[in-house]
């Protein structure tokens, strides 16, 4: 339940709650200095690349553990028996069965995160302002230039073409693995 909850609001919401939370005086900052974890100097987290890595776990995190726990949901408890009974260890049993059943949730989470994680532009410009460029925003920029429409093309097709190679990548991978 508690990964579902981020689905709950949009990713604009969820980006300004970070910059809520980060920024210097925020709520992060108030909490630790309570538990004396840090001094009285600021943390410095907004405008950072960490304060848009945070964000961009955060939001595509519950995409990951989704696809993994739907890919473990159809592991055969026999099997994790039968690895038992065999005297196999915990580490064994997670290496030999289930991380091997498991790899199709993994490969498709990669990509159902990988994806999308190319073109985000709202978040790193809320939380990570110029030190937080990523290539949606480099993308993003082009566009609203009065002429860098054709390079803003040029970079989302490069961007495409790396896409489509990962993912075959990635396919022969799961191919292999079969």
């Amino acid at each position: 339940m508690a990964i579902i909850i981020p689905f709950w609001s949009s990713q604009l919401v969820r980006a300004y709650s970070w910059q809520n939370l980060l920024r210097e005086g925020g709520i992060l900052e108030i909490v630790l200095r309570k538990l004396h974890l840090i001094g009285p100097e600021p943390l410095g987290l907004m405008f950072t690349q960490y304060a848009v890595v945070i964000a961009l776990v955060h939001i595509f995190f519950p995409y990951m553990v989704i696809t993994i726990y739907m890919s473990l949901e159809k592991v055969d408890n026999a099997l994790i028996e039968a690895s038992k009974s065999l005297k196999a260890g915990p580490f064994t049993t997670f290496r030999r069965i289930v991380l091997p059943l498991s790899k199709p949730g993994i490969i498709s989470g990669c990509i159902l995160v990988f994806v999308p994680c190319l073109g985000v532009f709202v978040e790193p410009r809320i939380l990570g302002g110029t030190k937080g460029s990523v290539i949606g925003m480099v993308i993003e920029d082009q566009f609203f230039e009065i002429y860098g429409w054709n390079f803003g093309a040029a970079i989302s097709f490069i961007l495409l073409i790396i896409v489509l190679i990962c993912m075959a990548v990635l396919s022969r991978f799961s191919k292999e693995e079969a």
